[in-house]
């Protein structure tokens, strides 16, 4: 049944090239059937996904494939691979999706682009639907570079404001290194693995055969070489998942409109990298190098990010400073030899992370701001935003519902000695109080602009959307194995009281130094470390390019015009009037061609021994 109807997972795509086509043939397409068929292109995939969780419950992993690219022998396939992995999280990406398709209505009523949106938005569903049901590292590293793309589309969708689309290329282009570490990776295992095993149908790397392909390049590389092989896979998730230090391209990537956020920055884009981790884990695992990479890089990811979101007063940026601290979280349990909390809290931090990009796009529509530092009192003009938003709060914090089990399972497999708990500690404490510090600002706090005088009045599907997900987040955590009260809850507790003095009262007043305050918004100058790069960059190769045009090719430019004065000199006193001396020279040129000519022909028979 899952052979017969893999054809589900290409549905969106569909619809994506349906939308487009109507646009651009002038057919009159509204708003209201372009929502309807890509709701129902995600009901598709996601019964695909269910069906695929059911299946693998009780059976072994399923997977078909075609030749996509054949040389002789070698063959490249694509298809589908159906394991618990690629059904859980495109279950999830498939439910988050369609969640986001009804909140877009709302957010997106005004676009004109609206068409646009949504085709770009099927787009990407199908690329990352292909890049997780992918049988073959070949399939991954393809959908890899396609998700990259149709990001770079998304977040530069309002393409007209310079500053969007400045940000846009900026994102694409940090993405590019990921792309040529993991096609390295690729090419070098990939031909280690046909060299050693003799088998041609191994070329892929599929993910069947991945204990055989993880010995076959064990066997065949000195440890340096195999170190280096699995660091380009980790190089290349790390830059995916926006790990340190690379982490900066996610703020950026927070000039797309808020739907998109909800969607590719919370469970799809960022997700990629993980979920390559967690797909060649058995390779991976086997380095003790990368596994300690994985580990130092997630951690010092969560405490940098987890710092800078603290003094954010843009909305999105603090929940992007928090996608990828708790995607370290997600690293950290990969290198604790642990992928199933890693999956377990990648798919509950995909959930949360969606609602508060989702509320959080309310209270910007609302307040015409994104601001957190102008508003507040919003609880009292929109309580069910504010109730949904506490909801997420709490589970991103790990004090409750489905991040509290989920955390616990990562806590479980990374606090093993005093040291490591205190280190857990001080990164669930740091998230707790950027969380509630963004709640109480936003809804509690004195409001300091004019506007926040109407009760926000929007559709019932924004209200749906937001409701939705908070249940989800609720309902969560009862197919999540329930975790353990310790130290670490109580003083969470505390830090919310505190917060709520500080930031909501205002009772508590927290002195702040002006060098470090900038020094720790700005991302610790990480995002201006790569611009100053760029610009140096840029100036040494636009001085090439100038070097290059004025000696190289103005040289040859300068020897042909020499030479050309030269030959029409000659052919100049070649004009003699006299018939004889023209049939000498025709004479001396057949000789030369044909003397020309021998020495080629001579030279071919000697090259090729004949």
């Amino acid at each position: 049944m899952l052979e017969n109807f893999s054809w589900f997972l290409l549905v969106p795509v569909w619809v994506s090239v349906l939308i487009m086509g109507a646009r651009f043939l002038g057919i009159g397409f509204s708003k209201k059937n372009t929502v309807i068929l890509s709701v129902i292109s995600t009901i598709f995939s996601a019964l695909y996904c269910g069906y695929g969780l059911y299946y693998t419950t009780n059976n072994s992993p399923f997977e078909t494939s075609f030749s996509f690219i054949k040389i002789n022998s070698l063959s490249f396939n694509l298809g589908v691979y159906v394991d618990m992995l690629s059904s859980l999280i495109g279950l999830t990406v498939s439910i988050i999706t369609l969640i986001v398709y009804i909140y877009s209505v709302f957010y997106m009523q005004g676009t004109k682009s609206f068409a646009r949106f949504y085709s770009l938005m099927n787009l990407f569903n199908t690329t990352i639907l292909a890049f997780i049901f992918s049988p073959n590292l070949f399939q991954m590293l393809l959908f890899w570079e396609c998700i990259g793309a149709v990001s770079y589309l998304l977040i530069g969708f309002d393409y007209k404001k310079q500053q969007v689309s400045s940000d846009a290329k900026r994102v694409f282009l940090i993405n590019i290194l990921g792309d040529m570490c993991l096609f390295a990776g690729f090419v070098i295992s990939s031909n280690i693995v046909t060299d050693i095993t003799q088998n041609i149908e191994l070329a892929s790397l599929p993910f069947s055969e991945l204990g055989l392909i993880a010995s076959a390049l064990v066997a065949s590389t000195l440890p340096k070489g195999f170190t280096i092989i699995t660091l380009l896979f980790v190089m290349a998730a790390v830059v995916k998942s926006a790990q340190f230090p690379v982490n900066s391209w996610i703020i950026n990537a927070m000039s797309a409109p808020t739907p998109i956020s909800a969607l590719i920055h919370s469970s799809t884009l960022v997700m990629t990298g993980a979920f390559l981790l967690m797909r060649i884990f058995p390779i991976v695992a086997l380095d003790n190098v990368s596994i300690n990479v994985v580990i130092y890089l997630g951690l010092t990811t969560a405490i940098i990010t987890s710092v800078s979101a603290l003094v954010q007063s843009h909305i999105k940026k603090v929940l992007a400073y928090s996608t990828s601290a708790q995607l370290g979280l997600v690293f950290l349990s990969i290198g604790c030899y642990n992928p199933v909390a890693a999956v377990v809290f990648l798919v509950s931090h995909a959930i949360i992370k969606s609602l508060l990009f989702m509320c959080a796009g309310i209270v910007i529509k609302y307040s015409d701001s994104k601001n957190i530092i102008f508003m507040g009192e919003i609880r009292k003009y929109s309580p069910v935003t504010a109730l949904c938003f506490i909801v997420g709060a709490i589970a991103l914090s790990g004090i409750g519902f489905c991040g509290f089990n989920a955390k616990s399972m990562v806590a479980s497999s990374f606090c093993t000695n005093v040291q490591s708990a205190i280190i857990f500690g001080i990164i669930g404490l740091l998230t707790t109080l950027y969380i509630f510090r963004l709640y109480f600002l936003v809804f509690e706090n004195r409001s300091t602009i004019e506007y926040l005088t109407q009760k926000l009045k929007y559709p019932y599907y924004a209200l749906f959307s937001i409701i939705f997900m908070a249940l989800f987040v609720i309902i969560g955590s009862f197919f999540i194995p329930q975790g353990r009260l310790c130290l670490l809850y109580i003083l969470n507790l505390l830090v919310i009281i505190i917060s709520y003095f500080v930031y909501c009262k205002q009772i508590i007043k927290i002195p702040s130094n002006k060098f470090l305050h900038n020094n720790i918004q700005n991302g610790f100058f990480i995002n201006k470390i790569y611009s100053m790069a760029e610009t140096v960059c840029y100036s040494y190769f636009c001085r090439l390019i100038v070097f290059f045009d004025n000696y190289i090719i103005g040289g040859f430019e300068w020897v042909l015009k020499i030479l050309f004065t030269y030959l029409s000199g000659l052919e100049g006193r070649m004009q003699t009037n006299n018939f004889q001396t023209y049939i000498s020279y025709g004479i001396w040129i057949i000789l030369l061609i044909s003397a020309i000519f021998t020495i080629l022909y001579m030279y071919i028979l000697n090259f090729f021994g004949v």
